[in-house]
């Protein structure tokens, strides 16, 4: 790649052009040899810039870089939505002259931006590794992939630079906050593990802790009398106890396109993954079961209702698998569309040019997924990739495991919310008879017809099963209008939202089952608690 001139350069070049016009015009032969020699100058720096890039390659500079952990200002260890963390990083030269580094800047695509204290220039000492550090924030929960660091190598005199670039995929876990926020771990319970609707469960005659004595009825036991208690009052007296017992909780997020606008880390999405988290980190530090199922007009990923601390790492992970979702049936991405992406990242980042005249679509498909297919080798095998073609199914599985974002399918199908809830909801379920609780977290924006989803809520509050729904109340989450047309457009778009929220407590509320709305002033922890107090009709 040739060189590029600096401001210094630049300045010079255009300084040595004005002073020859001088010189010629006043016929000074002084001034016209001294722009002259000028420019002889600033070719002879741009000749001997021009083999230092390949000079450089051949001494192998060697990059590497990793999360930097015990940092003060990152959260516990965890990489979380909106607070800084370290990458550390080093650059080992072998040559034998010292090297300047200027414009140093991670290749951090998906919103990741670096801090302003970022390093501008380094001095690479020969035979020596370099250690230094950036400072990056994600905005949302994800999984951040640095692909590589982009550099320029200063010339000789500051005038011209050979821009460099090291590929080096880091992949980070972006986590919830509730990561970092609920650091205890999940204990383990001593209840007895059955399905309830309530931590605590009144039983009579036996169990761990005492609740009351009260008067022997009609049909109690003879066994849950207490006799010591009943002489001394002169009258048969019951004990009453409490047993621990094991709850079970589902939580039904809907992560469909119309959960995905605005900016990362003010969307919908975001607030119901956070929300998610919450809930799941409480229940398991308490002992309880959760499972989680994440939907868009279909099941997307089911995590089966455990306890413990590994259960919390498995929800993480289908939390974090619903913000790179590469399927063909989600994505707004064709075949030819995705072989261009995939082949422009392949010729930036490994160098290899797949482009072909010869060929219709422009790139040699065959070649790509060969190579691609090669690169997945060491990578573990990811869930299934919905797509309608092998070498599609590969270049997707390729683009989630590099961090290549696709853009999202903005409104769900026709007609595919409302069953997707109802299949989520009877999946949850099963045929347990045992009341659990279920919470939802939709928008129920592409809801048409209710009767799937009322049905299946019907179905499920038949068996005792409690339900609670979360709306993120879309108008709130929406940026602040800055023209007439954008407010008019608000006030249309708050409108319909409230249509659409009146509709879902009228059709939901009849069988007991309470809608709450919440915006993004609203803690999720504070959401979901409100939502799980609001009284249930029968």
């Amino acid at each position: 790649m040739l060189p590029i001139p600096t401001r210094s350069a630049f300045a010079a070049f255009v300084g040595c052009v004005a002073v020859l016009a001088i010189g010629i015009g006043t016929q000074c032969l002084e001034v016209v040899v001294l722009a002259n020699a000028t420019l002889v100058g600033l070719a002879t720096a741009l000749a001997v810039t021009m083999p230092l890039g390949r000079r450089v390659r051949n001494q192998r500079l060697e990059f590497a870089w990793w999360l930097g952990h015990g940092d003060p200002t990152a959260a516990g260890g965890v990489v979380v939505p909106g607070v800084p963390f370290a990458v550390r990083c080093y650059i080992r030269h072998r040559g034998p002259a010292p090297l300047l580094l200027t414009n140093l800047t991670p290749i951090a695509p998906g919103g990741a931006r670096s801090l302003e204290d970022e390093p501008d220039v380094l001095v690479l000492n020969p035979q020596a590794r370099t250690e230094f550090a950036f400072k990056l924030v994600a905005p949302a929960v994800g999984r951040v992939v640095l692909h590589g660091l982009a550099v320029t190598l200063r010339g000789p005199l500051g005038l011209f630079e050979v821009p460099l670039y090291f590929p080096n995929p880091l992949a980070i876990k972006v986590l919830p906050r509730a990561a970092a926020m609920m650091r205890g771990h999940a204990r383990g319970t001593a209840g007895v593990p059955v399905e309830r609707s309530s931590t605590l469960l009144r039983r009579r005659g036996g169990g761990t802790e005492l609740h009351e004595l009260r008067d022997l009825l009609p049909g109690d036991p003879f066994k849950s009398i207490a006799w010591k208690a009943s002489a001394r009052m002169g009258k048969l007296l019951v004990r009453e106890v409490e047993r621990e017992v094991q709850e079970l909780r589902w939580i039904l997020l809907d992560v469909s396109g119309t959960m995905r606008g605005g900016a990362l880390g003010s969307r919908k999405l975001d607030f119901a993954i956070e929300a998610a988290a919450i809930e799941a980190r409480r229940a398991l530090s308490i002992g309880d079961r959760v499972g989680l199922i994440t939907i868009d007009g279909r099941i997307l990923d089911f995590v089966g209702p455990k306890d413990g601390t590994t259960q919390m790492i498995k929800v993480y992970d289908a939390l974090l698998g619903a913000t790179e979702v590469v399927d063909e049936d989600l994505t707004d991405v064709d075949d030819d569309e995705l072989v261009g992406i995939v082949g422009r990242y392949l010729r930036n980042q490994d160098g290899v040019d797949f482009a072909s005249r010869a060929r219709p679509s422009g790139w040699d498909v065959a070649a790509m997924v060969v190579h691609v297919r090669r690169s997945l080798e060491g990578d573990p095998e990811p869930e299934e990739v919905v797509a309608s073609t092998p070498a599609s199914r590969v270049l997707r599985r390729f683009c989630r495991a590099r961090g290549i974002p696709l853009p999202y399918r903005p409104d769900p199908r026709d007609g595919s919310k409302a069953p997707g809830l109802a299949a989520a909801l009877r999946r949850a379920v099963g045929r347990s008879k045992d009341p659990c609780s279920i919470i939802v977290v939709t928008d129920f924006d592409g809801v048409g017809d209710w009767a799937a989803l009322v049905s299946a809520a019907r179905l499920i509050r038949a068996r005792g099963h409690l339900v609670s729904v979360v709306v993120p109340d879309a108008q709130a989450f929406a940026p602040d209008p800055r023209s007439p047309l954008e407010r008019n457009l608000h006030r249309v778009y708050g409108l319909g939202e409230k249509r659409r929220l009146r509709e879902a407590r009228s059709q939901l509320g009849r069988l007991g089952v309470p809608v709450v709305a919440a915006g993004p002033q609203d803690r999720p922890a504070v959401a979901l608690a409100r939502a799980g107090r609001l009284p249930r009709v029968a």
